[in-house]
Parts: C-alpha cells; sequence; structure tokens
C-alpha cells in the first residue's frame, strides 16, 4: 500500500501541474517520495528479516529505541516474544514515519489548503487493526498535532506558505474560521475513526482469544486423554505379552509329559498292555483325543510365543513359493479325498522366491486349506489361486462351504474365538497364529463371506499378501 501511495503521489502532482494548472513547486515533492521509498524500502527489508529472527531473545535494530519509550509511556501489555515486539515495533515506527512525511508533503502542496490533509484516518485506521487500540489514539493525536504546528507556523509566517494557485482563493489559510472547522473537521473524524476502528478490532480480537483459548483447551484435554490412552494400551500390551510369555514356558512344560502319557494310551489301546473291553478302551480312546487337542493347543501357544518374541526372524531364507504350495496342498489332499471335495489351482507357471519362513508359510496355507475343506459339504469345491503381481503375491482360498456370518468376519482372526458354526471345534488359534505370520512377513490377510468369485453366494474366501522384497526387522 504504500508503495502504491508512492506512486500516487507522483502521478497527482504531474496531473495537478500539468493538466489542472495548479502551481507548485515539484523538486520538494521529488525529495520526499525519494524519502518516503528510501526507509520504506529499509522497514520492509526490516520486516522480512522478522522471519529468522523468531528464536531471538529480544528486538534488534532501528526499532528498539522508539519501541521501549512508547510501550512505557501508553503502558501497552509486554509482547509475548521478541518477534511481536520487534513487529510492533517497525509498524509504530513506519506509521509515525508516514504521519511525519504527509505533514511535510501537506506543507508544500497548500497546507490546510489540500484537501487531502484527511488522509490521515488512514493511518488511524491501520494503526486500529493491525496494533494496539491505544497506538490508533496516539496516532489521531499526533496527526492533529502535526496539522496544528503546520497551520500554526503558517499562519504566523514562521514559514511560508505554499498557495494553491488555480485551485484556491488567496489566503484561505488566513481565515481563522475555514481553518477553524478543517480542523475541527479533521480532529472529528480522526477520533470517530479511531473509537470505530478500535472498537471494532478489539471485539474481534476478544473473540480470537477465546477461539484460540478454547482450542487450546480441547487440544489439552485430548493431549492428557491420548496419554492416559497410551499409559494404558503400554499397560495392556506389557501384560499380554508377559502372559504370552509365561503361557509359552507353560505350554513347554506341559507338553512333554503329556507326549507321553499319548504314547502311553496308544500303546494300551493297541493291546501292548493286554487285552481290554470295549468299554475300557473306548474310554482310553477318548482320553487320547483330549490328549492330542491339548497338545494341540500347547504347539499352538508354542507358536504364538515365539512369534511375539520374534524368534521366527531366524528362519528367513530364500523360499521357493512354487514347492511351499505343492506341500500344502500334499498336507490337504487326504482330508478332501475324504470328503470327496475337488482341490482346483491357479498359479502362474513359475512363481519368485521370496525371504520367507518357509515352514510358516506352509502351515498358513495348509490351516486356510484345511478350514475351507472342513466347512465345505461332500463333493463341494476348494480353490486356491495365488497371483503373481508387481510388488507382491496374493493368495486366495475360496470354497463353496457354509460360509461366514457378518458378526464373526470382524472376530475370526482374534485369539481363541471360535464362532463358525455349525461346529466350534480347534483351539481357535489356528486363523490368528496365520494373521501373526503373514504379518510377521510384511503382509496383511483379510476374509470376505460370502465369496464374491462365487456366483451362488456362498462360501468364504481368505485372502492374504506377501510382499516381494520385504526385510524383516533386525535382519538383513
Amino acid at each position: 500500500m504504500r508503495w502504491i501511495a508512492i506512486g500516487c503521489v507522483l502521478v497527482a502532482s504531474l496531473l495537478a501541474t500539468q493538466v489542472f494548472n495548479i502551481h507548485f513547486s515539484l523538486l520538494p515533492i521529488y525529495i520526499i517520495v525519494a524519502i518516503m521509498a528510501w526507509y520504506n524500502l529499509i522497514l520492509f527489508i526490516q520486516a522480512r528479516d522478522l522471519k529468522t529472527e523468531a528464536g531471538e531473545s529480544r528486538p534488534k535494530g532501528l526499532v528498539v529505541p522508539l519501541q521501549l519509550p512508547l510501550r512505557r509511556l501508553l503502558m501497552l501489555p509486554k509482547a509475548t516474544s521478541p518477534l511481536v515486539a520487534q513487529a510492533r515495533a517497525i509498524g509504530n515506527l513506519h506509521i509515525f514515519l508516514d504521519l511525519l512525511v504527509l505533514t511535510v508533503l501537506l506543507h508544500f502542496t497548500g497546507g490546510i489548503e489540500n484537501p487531502f490533509i484527511f488522509y490521515f484516518v488512514f493511518h488511524v485506521i491501520i494503526a486500529g487493526i493491525l496494533l494496539h487500540y491505544r497506538v490508533a489514539y496516539v496516532v489521531a493525536s499526533v496527526a492533529i498535532l502535526l496539522v496544528l504546528l503546520l497551520v500554526g507556523l503558517e499562519y504566523n509566517g514562521v514559514i511560508p506558505h505554499v498557495h494553491l494557485e488555480g485551485f484556491i482563493f488567496v489566503n484561505r489559510y488566513e481565515q481563522g474560521t475555514y481553518v477553524l472547522g478543517i480542523l475541527v473537521a479533521l480532529a472529528t473524524c480522526l477520533y470517530a475513526a479511531a473509537y470505530m476502528v478500535t472498537n471494532l478490532s478489539r471485539e474481534l480480537r476478544r473473540q480470537q482469544r477465546e477461539l484460540v483459548s478454547l482450542k487450546d483447551s480441547a487440544i489439552r484435554e485430548k493431549t492428557k486423554d491420548l496419554r492416559e490412552a497410551t499409559k494404558e494400551l503400554t499397560k495392556l500390551e506389557e501384560g499380554r505379552k508377559h502372559l504370552l510369555r509365561f503361557l509359552g514356558v507353560v505350554a513347554h512344560d506341559l507338553k512333554a509329559p503329556l507326549s507321553a502319557v499319548q504314547s502311553y494310551l496308544q500303546l494300551m489301546t493297541g493291546g501292548f498292555a493286554g487285552e481290554m473291553t470295549d468299554k475300557q478302551k473306548h474310554m482310553l480312546e477318548r482320553s487320547s483325543t483330549r490328549i492330542t487337542e491339548q497338545l494341540h493347543l500347547i504347539s499352538d501357544l508354542l507358536d504364538i510365543s515365539r512369534i511375539e518374541a520374534g524368534q521366527m526372524i531366524t528362519e528367513f531364507e530364500k523360499v521357493s513359493l512354487s514347492q511351499t504350495v505343492r506341500d500344502s496342498l500334499d498336507n490337504v489332499r487326504g482330508l478332501a479325498k475324504e470328503k470327496k471335495i475337488v482341490l482346483k489351482v491357479e498359479r502362474p507357471r513359475t512363481l519368485p522366491q521370496i525371504k520367507a519362513s518357509g515352514a510358516r508359510l506352509q502351515q498358513v496355507m495348509t490351516n486356510l486349506l484345511a478350514n475351507a475343506i472342513k466347512f465345505t459339504p461332500e463333493k463341494g469345491v476348494v480353490r486356491l489361486r495365488i497371483r503373481n503381481r508387481a510388488s507382491d503375491i496374493q493368495v486366495e482360498v475360496m470354497d463353496t462351504g457354509i460360509g461366514i456370518a457378518a458378526e464373526d468376519l470382524t472376530k475370526i482372526f482374534d485369539d481363541f474365538y471360535r464362532g463358525i458354526e455349525p461346529t466350534k471345534e480347534g483351539t481357535g488359534l489356528g486363523l490368528s497364529i496365520a494373521k501373526r505370520i503373514v504379518e510377521a512377513h510384511g503382509g496383511r490377510i483379510w476374509a470376505e463371506s460370502p465369496n464374491p468369485d462365487d456366483e451362488s453366494a456362498r462360501g468364504s474366501r481368505f485372502t492374504f499378501t506377501l510382499p516381494k522384497n520385504f526385510v524383516p526387522v533386525g535382519k538383513k
């Protein structure tokens, strides 16, 4: 705005003298414009450098001598930071320099005769909006004093009066009634502008402070809640890890004696310990089945404990996915044959080698295929589809079985969850272990039901991905 004002002064002076034949000297105008451009450039550079001075302990440069006395005189609030203090000082200094220059400019362009004397109001408005509200009244008072000083000096002949010949009558500046009227109009205009602008600005600032305060309070409350929630989650996570470690130790200690008991029971049911009645044999077989289930549970708990402890990283090596797929299919062919289920495989002719735990990936595929066979009626279809994509391998296991209830879909990967009807057999850890294994390989796993690829809207589809270039944490 100040650079525009400098240009407007030059254009207005030329139009007044060359077009409207108003006579006054242009040389003082050019000198004043040059001075305005000089200090405007200096203060512009000073304001631009504020960005780099945000961390300073005190404002620097030529703004300090003005800022401190003015703040004490007007009892202005202390700045919250050196950056704010320097910005205020630059604003104050710039406005008061403008008032002085405008007064000198008025002197050389007619003084009280110049109608642009009312342009002082712009400085009051700017001060009221950008600076402290008291500064606006100071600016209005300083403007009136400067005009009074100018008019008084010209009226008493201390400095020569520049008459705007061709624009206004001679000696108008000596007509007391006219001069008084102009001064009263100017004073009321300046103070009215200061009152309206500062009240509006003060109200807007108050609302802004209240809004900022509310936001800060909300942020503090949310931050506090987040910290407390984080602490609780950390405690829960630590508790979960301790529990898993404990279960791992207990499972390890239970596995050996249960295996021994299982061996003895198998010997007894096999007739190696003598003849038994059918009832005795039936009871021992049921006991053997229960122990087998417990051994499966112990194996699952040990798997979880090892995965959570990061021990699976030591198993990572270059793995042939083609061989892993073949081994997984071999593991479930017997189950499929018993139920007369058709196993279909869709895969590329060649699959890349990836860095992984082959045994764990085989465990995941076998688990998903076995579940699909288990929950598919006789003479159904289970399909294994493998896609070699740009950045990963996608494995899909689809069936034409009973499907998964909507309320179970979000829970089937949870520990010990056995919500799939009609049977609720197993430990409830197979899918949660599969999820841990896939995520340990940098992939993800999810389920959909009904199977989107099944036109009859039945069955389920389990999908997991394996990144091709995954490097586990702690292993290069």
